[in-house]
């Protein structure tokens, strides 16, 4: 195919962190975008459709609708975006960085999903469906990051939001995702929402093994490898500061580790911006 997607270095994505089909096939990516709008992210292309449809709702400020939004990329391939209400039309033609929409609040969103562009590659012929995109290949996305070199631990909190927070390390220099977990003794960088995606990516390793965290807590097994990443169940729980939470959220260009709350449990929990907080695996 030989399309690449080029990424503002102000953006922050993730290949792993949702529960979608496609992202555990490794062909979609998200997207986040500071400013809230969308950009083109491919060299050329021409709209081919822009549909608005009725999705469900998994929070309070969500939209009922979502939108899609088809650009041809190739002879035979289409660029396949939501979660963007666009402000474009079927036959303009896009270039790199042409502002293609507002991204929106949409009812497929977790209440602790920050808003993003989703992205696929599909068959011109097979479009729609939520399974079936090209696998995007990542080596050189996952070459490119640094190895860690320490876990960090404690964190200090860094914003609070209604459903989650987000945990800065003492040093965020070189820290290229919110979340460090060991294979075989090997630090490695993670993608994904444990446990609560039931699933988790680990970013320069390929093959199997146990993750485990920098205490020797089993965090779970490795269940597929390909290179450059290899995908593991989480069967842990996790605790800040002795109260459990939902779940972590890691995403890579971010540093910040995102705290997702558990309302059940912790719903009152006493946490400020600026305290220092103890990250631990049970």
């Amino acid at each position: 195919m030989g399309l690449k997607l080029k990424i503002p270095d102000r953006c922050w994505f993730s290949f792993f962190n949702s529960p979608y089909p496609s992202h555990k096939s490794s062909s979609a990516i998200d997207i986040y975008y500071p400013e809230g709008e969308g950009l083109m992210p491919i060299d050329d292309g021409v709209v081919l459709e822009v549909e608005k449809f009725e999705c469900p709702v998994r929070r309070a400020d969500a939209s009922p609708f979502d939108y899609l939004t088809l650009i041809r990329v190739d002879e035979d391939v289409v660029l396949k975006i939501l979660h963007v209400k666009p402000n474009v039309k079927p036959g303009e033609k896009l270039h790199l960085g042409d502002p293609i929409g507002k991204i929106i609040v949409s009812g497929f969103l977790s209440p602790w999903s920050n808003i993003h562009m989703h992205l696929e590659f599909r068959s011109l012929h097979d479009p729609y469906r939520a399974l079936g995109g090209f696998r995007i290949d990542i080596r050189e996305t996952v070459n490119l990051l640094p190895k860690p070199s320490r876990i960090e631990n404690p964190f200090t909190v860094e914003e609070i939001c209604e459903n989650y927070m987000w945990l800065k390390p003492k040093t965020s220099f070189n820290f290229q995702c919110g979340l460090m977990l060991m294979v075989n003794d090997k630090l490695l960088w993670v993608d994904g929402g444990i446990p609560h995606y039931n699933y988790g990516a680990i970013l320069g390793f390929n093959g199997l093994g146990s993750i485990r965290y920098v205490d020797g807590v089993s965090l779970g097994e490795i269940y597929f490898h390909t290179h450059p990443y290899s995908l593991f169940k989480p069967k842990c729980k996790v605790y800040i500061d002795g109260l459990m939470v939902k779940g972590l959220g890691s995403y890579i260009g971010n540093p910040l580790l995102k705290v997702i709350f558990d309302r059940n449990v912790n719903g009152y929990a006493d946490w400020r911006v600026g305290d220092q907080v103890e990250l631990s695996f049970k």
